[in-house]
């Protein structure tokens, strides 16, 4: 049963609601049912932004038993990236304007290291955060890279997550397409890890996560 009130909720939120985003994947009762058991789901479409080149990447959805807070204070400690993304080895808040931080990220391949800036707008109103690079700073490796993650409160305490990202780098596309569409599928999963072991840590504390703590 309970299954059962998340695919309708999902179909709720993904097809049905005249204010759905249009980037917002079609999915089929299959999905549905794939996401209802919590299995992330992987769908080759890119997120829209403005000037936005052609590129690789792709849009990943899971559905977790987690507070939405909890999970909005994950995506917003950018200084704490590290881990969430494949191949990053730190990040670091450089400027901070209410709403816009702008984060340098080191992501190292191999032997080879890349720094680069991105933009983050935070929109918590709407639990959506995106991003776009920093195309007026020193950026190695990408051309440009943009994209969103979204919350979505279900029935029962689940919360459905969406991430997308779009990139294209200085290197041949058909070089990076498996790599980057596969990035996608484990930053949800290393999100879902790290919420499942905060709530761990939480729970062996003996203190539930707070309804306003951020």
């Amino acid at each position: 049963m309970t299954r059962i009130v998340i695919a309708l909720a999902l179909l709720g939120i993904l097809v049905g609601p005249a204010e759905a985003p249009a980037e917002t994947p079609g999915l089929s009762p299959g999905d549905l049912s794939r996401l209802s058991r919590g299995e992330i789901l992987f769908r080759n479409q890119l997120p829209s932004a403005e000037d936005a080149p052609a590129g690789n990447g792709g849009t990943a959805l899971v559905v977790l038993e987690a507070d939405p807070q909890e999970v909005w204070r994950i995506l917003t400690d950018f200084d704490h990236y590290a881990g969430l993304f494949p191949r990053l080895k730190e990040s670091e808040v450089v400027d901070r304007n209410g709403a816009r931080a702008l984060v340098r990220f080191h992501v190292a391949v191999g032997w080879f290291n890349f720094r680069f800036f991105v933009a983050h707008v935070v929109s918590q109103e709407g639990r959506e955060l995106r991003w776009r690079l920093d195309r007026s700073r020193e950026n190695d490796l990408f051309r440009d890279t943009w994209g969103y993650w979204r919350l979505d409160p279900l029935p029962g305490g689940q919360l459905l997550v969406t991430y997308a990202m779009g990139s294209q780098t200085v290197l041949p596309a058909f070089l990076t397409r498996g790599s980057e569409q596969e990035s996608v599928v484990k930053t949800l999963a290393a999100l879902k890890a790290r919420v499942e072991r905060s709530r761990g840590v939480r729970h062996a504390e003996g203190r539930p996560g707070l309804p306003g703590e951020v």
